[in-house]
């Protein structure tokens, strides 16, 4: 007995499981193999049964339409009912043959009432065939004709009651045979019950060796993931999979038990270098805002100085005061982000120094539809495109220009869009100017829109967008997609 445990214990799940399926599958083709027999057997019965009756009815109506195409030909000789005739002599003939005439198997009442009706339909023949070769002037003719109906109506009535006889020789056989169908549920109910008691023993088998330990494994599992390692190591209580993955589990609590003091070392590694990184990035955001194209400061000293020389000093003094409100602002802002408010504050001095450079030919409206305290976007980034708008996109327009800002908001994004009616650009220079943004993002040389454009991305790298729409002769309207804090409050 002591051998014979260990041996179960030694062998495999799989050979286990092998063996337990074997037991029932046994069973169930017992049940299948038993339940199919008699299933031929019924059907056999019941084919039987369908095929005789079948033939029998068959013969019945084979004779009835021989004796309709007879009546019919004897009053409307035709070549048409000449074939109908000949085709129902024919169909009744083979109906005849077709049936059932072995002694052993449709016993002594059917096979005396088969040959009877073969042989009255020879007979018949003999009269029929005598009939068909006369003359309607002959002196016998009607008399023969008779005969003829006669007899086909003798043939009808042997039909008939080999029918009969059949359904009373299937029946009888049938309900000897249901007699012994009540005794199958018992089988079945037998067959069911063993293979119920096969079924619990396998489960609870199946629970001892699998269910148990793994629900063991999930227990222990939970502790090691509330980081608790005190509980004791799990027992093996055999060398199957489930035994071997016992103690694998072991083995990886004693691993992981070792290896905690560097994994927390590493993480407090990461931690640092996570935030090395954040520096790094705040670094590289002050040196994008500090690459700011210083053209624009030159021209504005340049026009300034011939203003003085042409006007008095009231308007050249609060140039000189505006322009020093932008350098102040653009000093004073430290933030990646700012609100804008501020933003705003710093742009009306530049515009008023633009539209004194290009002396009021270009106008700039505003369509703020937001509570400029409340929205927030990456700062310095309104001033470099109204800037592009004046130098590039309406330098050379003579009167009329136009430039729109417009500040919408949907949900939590902040929309913002300038236009202007210039030049516009072409579907190539469009392409090229996409591409040196594109270009400026990866190598990090400003090109004005590219400096914006890489901010843009950095701050909002997965909701935050910058595209450029232009047609040539039409202008330009470049849009910012923000993303924002929280959903504006609706009154």
């Amino acid at each position: 007995m002591e051998q014979q445990t260990t041996a179960q214990k030694q062998m495999s799940l799989r050979a286990k499981a092998t063996g337990w399926l074997a037991a029932i599958l046994l069973v169930t083709l017992i049940s299948i193999g038993i339940a199919t027999a008699v299933g031929q057997w019924t059907v056999k019965a019941f084919d039987t049964l369908l095929e005789d009756n079948a033939a029998c009815y068959a013969v019945q109506d084979a004779i009835k339409e021989e004796t309709r195409a007879f009546e019919h030909y004897v009053r409307e000789p035709s070549q048409e009912s000449s074939q109908t005739f000949a085709d129902a002599c024919a169909a009744a003939e083979e109906s005849l043959a077709a049936l059932p005439f072995d002694y052993a198997k449709i016993g002594e009442d059917r096979y005396a009432r088969t040959w009877s009706l073969r042989q009255g339909y020879a007979g018949y023949q003999k009269y029929r065939d005598a009939f068909l070769q006369m003359t309607p002037a002959a002196e016998t003719y009607v008399d023969q004709m008779y005969r003829v109906m006669e007899l086909q109506d003798y043939l009808s009535e042997y039909a008939l009651r080999l029918t009969q006889a059949t359904l009373e020789q299937e029946n009888a056989a049938y309900s000897a045979q249901a007699d012994q169908l009540e005794q199958l549920p018992w089988v079945y109910l037998g067959l069911f019950l063993m293979a119920l008691a096969l079924m619990l023993v396998l489960l609870d088998l199946l629970s001892r060796a699998v269910v148990r330990p793994l629900l063991a494994l999930a227990r222990a599992s939970r502790s090691i993931a509330d980081n608790d390692f005190s509980g004791q190591d799990l027992p093996v209580h055999s060398q199957d999979e489930v035994g071997r993955l016992t103690g694998t589990f072991n083995q990886m609590k004693h691993a992981m038990q070792e290896h905690l003091a560097t994994l927390n070392a590493l993480h407090r590694e990461e931690v640092r270098n996570l935030a090395l990184e954040k520096d790094l990035d705040h670094t590289r955001m002050e040196m994008l805002k500090s690459q700011v194209n210083p053209h624009f400061l030159f021209n504005t000293l340049n026009m300034i100085s011939c203003m003085a020389r042409l006007e008095d000093a009231e308007t050249t003094d609060k140039m000189i005061v505006s322009l020093g409100n932008l350098f102040r602002h653009n000093l004073r802002t430290k933030q990646q982000e700012v609100t804008l408010e501020e933003e705003l504050d710093g742009l009306e001095d530049y515009i008023y120094l633009q539209q004194m450079r290009f002396d009021g030919r270009i106008t700039v409206e505003k369509q703020i539809l937001v509570d400029p305290a409340r929205a927030r976007l990456p700062s310095f980034t309104l001033q470099p495109v109204i800037e592009n708008a004046f130098s590039h996109g309406l330098k050379a327009c003579e009167e009329g220009g136009r430039i729109l800002l417009r500040v919408w908001r949907q949900g939590r994004m902040l929309y913002v869009t300038v236009a202007d009616n210039g030049k516009g650009m072409t579907e190539e220079e469009l392409a090229a100017l996409s591409e040196k943004m594109r270009q400026s993002e990866q190598t990090g040389k400003s090109i004005g829109l590219g400096n914006i454009f890489r901010r843009v991305s950095m701050l909002y790298p997965d909701t935050g967008k910058m595209q450029v729409f232009s047609r040539a002769g039409h202008g330009t309207v470049i849009r910012f997609e923000i993303p924002q804090g929280e959903e504006e409050e609706r009154p």
